[in-house]
């Protein structure tokens, strides 16, 4: 057996991943397929700084196909891997100034007296809070209610949100 490779449970392990995980990983062109030794996957040591990397563009919002074409040095349609970068930090910019928007609906909500939501003069068409719920703010408590519900989520659920918030 090659010393030099890594199992597929080792491999697993160090990078916090399930088995399963990284034969979905291959089959999505993130990784190489794994040499096998007696039926079992293996992979060389630089598989563990790849792994790394794919989870920090996760974390980040990038789609696991973004994250593929960004390591395979195909930035796609948008130029370098330094140009996706600086249009999601746009988008999240963007989530944010949303966010901080709600925020200032609810603080508003929050401080109404009022003992029923529908006697409250804010919420009528036109009160202050009627006229600062926009679209983007409405798609952003749809995305929070459909998580609340624990619908079932792929491998890229979280970046699929993140980036499905400020794409609309």
């Amino acid at each position: 057996m090659n010393e030099s490779l890594l199992s597929i449970d080792k491999v697993a392990k160090q990078a916090g991943l399930t088995s399963s995980a990284l034969r979905y990983y291959e089959r999505c062109g993130l990784i190489t397929e794994g040499t096998r030794i007696s039926g079992r996957r293996h992979y060389p040591p630089s598989v563990l700084q790849r792994l790394s990397v794919i989870k920090v563009c996760q974390g980040i919002g990038f789609s696991l196909t973004e994250i593929r074409d960004l390591l395979d040095g195909q930035p796609g349609h948008n130029g370098t891997w330094r140009d996706l970068a600086l249009t999601r930090r746009a988008e999240v910019q963007r989530q944010i100034h949303q966010l901080h928007r709600l925020l200032e609906v609810l603080d508003t909500a929050m401080a109404c007296a009022c003992r029923a939501l529908c006697e409250c003069p804010q919420m009528g068409p036109e009160g202050q809070l009627a006229r600062r719920s926009p679209e983007p703010l409405k798609r952003l408590a749809e995305h929070w209610q459909q998580l609340t519900l624990g619908e079932s989520r792929s491998v890229t659920s979280e970046s699929h949100i993140v980036k499905s918030l400020g794409a609309k």
